[in-house]
């Protein structure tokens, strides 16, 4: 397992961009240390998640280089390659070996409902950036959700669809195999059908089916006005090809993380998204906050490139979880900052307020887009 670290230097001569250091000018170095643990995808299939997460990460360090008591950060990065089981493991040696003061894990639900099942053991706290499972935060005193859960996601796309395009038939397609896909589906059509609305079929795939023109040929017989697709972006693509050659162009929806993953893995099939709603914790064209303002200015300075959900999520996650520290009188008491996580109240994110809970379940905006040009084009904010 890959392990690394990162030294955030202590004097602000050595930071690349001014304005952080300015914003710190009145605090003094320490010399000291604090470690935080990173889990994520490094290597493997969801590489693009952990290299596009860290430079989130990298950006709000190089804007706040020092601890409101003049410590650094040190960056302690363990690669699971998105496997629970590796997941686990770098949860016990962080936690042990390395002795950090919390946690940031960008991995997806599978492999963070595994670190749910032993944070509380080794009484590290835990913040989750992307994993949406309703279970994330449950049954631990120790995990914390940053995103918006599976449940409110899949109930207010129900809601969109029924009552703001009015469309009462929708095909449902979803990953038998996948956390994530089915708890999104199961939960738009209990919405959506207590809703009055009709679910015509509910086709599973799997990663590698071949989706054809005759399996979407009956939803079309069956009178789908709106294909639901919580499905992998490559998956996905390959069904909206195949409704344009047959000349089929019902309304679509995907869900968060969407974009990115087609940028990052399938660029060439963008054009392919123009038209597709799209469920997000961001947007590209709704103004930003005053702090995600500044963040996007420091992104665009430090790195080349698009940057997209998974870079957001960084940012902010490592944001959250500095303002926690900072409201601890010992920047390494593991119980201080678990309960500063869970009582981060309006904290100004990149879209919007967000307040995290004693429960660690996230209330934060809910964005709807539409992809046009391969961004994402703000329609509703929903709280």
């Amino acid at each position: 397992m890959m392990k690394k670290r990162i030294l955030i230097p202590l004097l602000c001569l050595f930071i690349i961009l001014v304005s952080g250091c300015e914003r710190q000018q009145h605090i003094q170095p320490s010399g000291k240390k604090v470690k935080i643990g990173l889990i994520g995808p490094f290597s493997g299939n969801d590489k693009h998640i952990g290299d596009d997460c860290i430079k989130g990460i990298q950006t709000v360090l190089h804007m706040y280089p020092l601890l409101d008591n003049g410590d650094g950060i040190e960056l302690v990065i363990e690669d699971d390659k998105n496997d629970p089981e590796l997941s686990g493991k770098a949860l016990q040696k962080l936690a042990d070996e390395d002795e950090v003061a919390a946690i940031i894990i960008f991995s997806t639900s599978a492999s963070v409902l595994n670190v749910n099942a032993r944070a509380d053991d080794y009484g590290v706290p835990v913040l989750a950036l992307l994993a949406t499972h309703q279970d994330i935060a449950r049954n631990t005193s120790f995990v914390s959700q940053l995103p918006f859960d599976n449940i409110f996601q899949g109930m207010v796309a129900a809601l969109f669809v029924m009552d703001e395009l009015l469309i009462d038939r929708v095909a449902v397609f979803k990953d038998p195999d996948s956390f994530y896909s089915t708890s999104l589906a199961d939960e738009f059509i209990r919405k959506y059908e207590s809703l009055g609305g009709m679910v015509t079929d509910v086709i599973p795939i799997h990663p590698g089916m071949e989706v054809t023109e005759t399996i979407l040929d009956v939803v079309r017989v069956n009178g789908a006005e709106l294909l639901y697709m919580p499905i992998p972006g490559s998956i996905l693509v390959e069904i909206l090809k195949t409704t344009d050659n047959m000349g089929w162009q019902p309304e679509k929806m995907g869900s968060d993380g969407l974009l990115t993953t087609v940028h990052r893995l399938h660029e060439e099939e963008l054009k392919h998204l123009d038209g597709l709603l799209a469920i997000d914790f961001y947007t590209q064209q709704e103004p930003q906050s005053s702090f995600g303002e500044q963040a996007v200015k420091t992104y665009k300075k430090l790195f080349k490139g698009w940057g997209g959900t998974y870079t957001a999520a960084g940012a902010e996650g490592m944001a959250v979880l500095l303002h926690a520290i900072n409201r601890c009188g010992k920047p390494t008491d593991r119980e201080c900052i678990n309960a500063m996580l869970r009582r981060t109240e309006k904290f100004e994110g990149l879209m919007g307020m967000l307040t995290i809970n004693s429960d660690g379940k996230v209330e934060r905006p809910l964005i709807v887009n539409t992809i046009k040009g391969g961004q994402m084009q703000f329609v509703v904010k929903v709280y």
